[in-house]
């Protein structure tokens, strides 16, 4: 891997050691540099896991993507600046403890020389920092535990709790993550499937574009318009520098979130 070229792309310097404070100020750097999207999805292109294709993608043609991928390769620039990692595949779990299909998500949990994170790069831009890897409530994010089985709940703009995704400290690699990857590229049931979406933090809060629908979180005031397809071109490009050399296919629009 390119570290220089990684760390340039997400304007990071590279840390003298591999502190929670360097953890943090990467994260914070990645999620305001590179946006989750899947428009290769709309416009048919196969997404690729291997590291080299990731890093083709994410840092020299300047794209985003959806979990595997940005979690896949931030994983891998952690490792070469001396984080411990590992990659874990989370899933859905029910108040009535039902798991969903394994592997749903990719989450990194992260060990620094003093302290150890749960890791998001991946998550709809939505965890700006990381989050400690221990029960109880971390800001807006809270941890639970109970044997290996891990989960947290988000707490949203209206107060409320919603649950998150859930995972055991099982390792994986990129590989085991390949089925996964193809169902959510090629399935119907796939959420992305009828979702065209991208999702970028700002300094301020979070903007997004969801089937042609922008919406901006600012200071805690959320707006939205339906916007044309020639000014979503636009807007991938001035606001996410997603810059695309095909058209999407078009789908039901939904409302976009914030």
């Amino acid at each position: 891997m390119d570290v220089a070229a990684y760390l340039m792309r997400i304007g990071a310097a590279r840390p003298a050691a591999p502190t929670s404070a360097s953890l943090t100020a990467l994260h914070r750097a990645h999620v305001r540099s590179v946006p989750f999207e899947d428009y290769d999805i709309h416009t048919g292109v196969a997404i690729s896991l291997e590291p080299a294709a990731l890093e083709r993608k994410i840092v020299q043609r300047r794209r985003g993507g959806y979990c595997y991928e940005l979690n896949g390769l931030f994983g891998v620039l952690l490792r070469e600046l001396g984080f411990a990692v590992t990659m874990v595949g989370a899933f859905s779990l029910d108040d009535d403890g039902t798991r969903g299909r394994d592997a749903d998500h990719l989450r990194l949990l992260v060990d620094a020389v003093d302290g150890s994170w749960i890791v998001d790069v991946g998550n709809g831009a939505r965890w700006t920092e990381p989050v400690p890897r221990r029960p109880g409530v971390h800001g807006r994010v809270q941890v639970y535990r109970v044997g290996d089985l891990w989960w947290i709940t988000e707490r949203r703009g209206d107060g409320r709790w919603e649950r998150g995704w859930a995972w055991t400290p099982q390792p994986r690699e990129l590989a085991d993550f390949a089925d996964r990857n193809r169902y959510q590229q090629y399935d119907p049931g796939s959420d992305f499937i009828g979702r065209r979406l991208a999702a970028l933090a700002t300094p301020t809060g979070r903007i997004s574009l969801v089937n042609g629908v922008f919406a901006e979180l600012d200071r805690g005031v959320r707006t939205e318009r339906e916007v044309s397809a020639a000014e979503e071109w636009a807007l991938l490009a001035d606001r996410f520098g997603i810059v695309l050399d095909r058209q999407w296919a078009e789908r039901v629009p939904v409302l976009a979130t914030c």
